[in-house]
């Protein structure tokens, strides 16, 4: 099972008393190097299928840009034009509402053009079965391990007791409406 470290923070902006896990990156891999290793084994050479996928991701941003939702990889990621703009209630420093917001207010005067993404539920269920997490220090010294279990919440382990390789689930929560 892979294993993926994290670490605990504290979430300041909120207050006291609230934390927050981060995966720790091992690195950043090039869009070459995934090439090169997706190659081994095959006859594929990693220039081809660097030039086949560079071809594929125009089509992509071309769709992108006519407002298609596409799918990036085999029920893997999609990517699709998204809008980051709201029009909310105005309140005072108590919180009372001051001014209520109205439909007929809304513009698109400052809204951002973003590019969305999700992970399909498919892909993301995957990933949870095939993940073990590991707890980690600020130096990468391992703390505990734990593993993610189907009810959303956590089943500690110890060098002693291995983790069930068949553990696995939590809810998806790297987004996706594709299935």
């Amino acid at each position: 099972m892979a294993k993926v470290k994290y670490t605990i923070k504290e979430n300041k902006k909120v207050g006291t008393h609230s934390f927050y896990a981060i995966p720790v990156p091992n690195g950043t891999l090039d869009f070459m190097e995934v090439c090169e290793e997706a190659c081994e084994n095959t006859s594929i050479e990693p220039s081809l299928m660097r030039a086949a996928v560079a071809e594929y991701m125009k089509a992509v941003k071309r769709n992108v840009l006519k407002g298609f939702r596409c799918a990036v990889g085999e029920q893997f990621i999609y990517v699709y034009p998204n809008l980051e703009a709201s029009l909310k209630d105005k309140k005072d420093a108590q919180g009372n509402i001051i001014e209520v917001a109205k439909i007929e207010d809304f513009t698109l005067a400052g809204a951002k053009s973003r590019l969305g993404a999700t992970v399909s539920k498919k892909y993301s269920a995957q990933f949870a079965a095939d993940v073990s997490w590991q707890r980690v220090d600020a130096s990468g010294a391992v703390i505990e391990e734990e593993d993610i279990v189907d009810d959303g919440g956590t089943t500690p382990t110890t060098p002693d007791t291995p983790s069930d390789p068949g553990t696995g689930g939590g809810d998806n929560t790297g987004g996706g409406d594709e299935g």
